[in-house]
């Protein structure tokens, strides 16, 4: 991801709050300018629009800058959220060592699908992902087919054959046969990971140089929809 352009500004606020974590107690416009590169004149700016989205807090009295509340609400949203992400993990890890064949956890990020977990097999040859390797939300990937299946603003979207969202829902899982362009047997199956209350928090995906049988890949897609209802989430 680092080689594709982003929202500077963003980045810049980012390094206006690791600097006011960094200084541990509440500090100066001085000390955050001094910590984070900024001169004090664009620094000002940030400070007051971090100041009005509660990330950061501005005392009164001293005009010291602390971390704000919001930051403790995201930081326990993503406690929980990394949280749920290793466990579904972990079963994905074992199911990988079980097979012998990649695994994936697929999530939404936004309008766009990401790969936050890839766990390569142990075979000679194979394919290899980074984490948070974007994924397209259409019919090109298993997991995108998984998305625009279960989640609700899809439904009618016409992205995705309501035959074909029939059959997904009959079976439990989608299916991507077709192989990545010189790379003979590269193939997915995915299938949705839902919460107790029936909420869409994800896809796990076996991934990779997977069999031609329609038999076998069936026989594969059942065992990743068993590992996944052992979840409790």
């Amino acid at each position: 991801m680092a080689d594709i352009q982003g929202i500077n500004s963003v980045e810049i606020a980012v390094s206006v709050l690791e600097a006011i974590a960094e200084h541990e107690t509440p500090a100066r416009a001085i000390d955050i300018a001094r910590l984070s590169g900024l001169s004090k004149s664009r620094l000002h700016k940030y400070l007051v629009s971090l100041c009005r989205c509660n990330m950061i807090y501005q005392d009164p009295e001293t005009n010291l800058y602390s971390l704000g509340h919001k930051l403790s609400s995201l930081g326990v949203a993503a406690d929980r959220q990394n949280g749920t992400i290793t466990t579904i993990n972990n079963v994905l890890c074992q199911l990988r060592d079980r097979l012998n064949i990649s695994t994936g956890l697929a999530v939404q990020k936004g309008e766009l699908l990401s790969l936050v977990r890839y766990n390569r097999s142990n075979k000679n040859i194979e394919i290899d992902y980074r984490d948070h390797t974007p994924l397209p939300l259409d019919t090109t990937s298993a997991a995108g087919k998984v998305f625009l299946t279960f989640l609700e603003n899809y439904k009618n979207s016409n992205l995705l054959e309501q035959s074909e969202q029939q059959l997904i829902r009959q079976l439990g899982y989608s299916m991507r046969l077709t192989e990545t362009k010189g790379i003979p047997g590269n193939r997915a199956i995915a299938c949705p990971i839902f919460t107790q209350d029936a909420q869409l928090v994800g896809s796990a995906i076996i991934m990779g140089l997977l069999p031609d049988s329609q038999e076998q890949l069936h026989q594969l897609a059942q065992q990743l929809i068993s590992a996944i209802k052992e979840i409790k989430l």
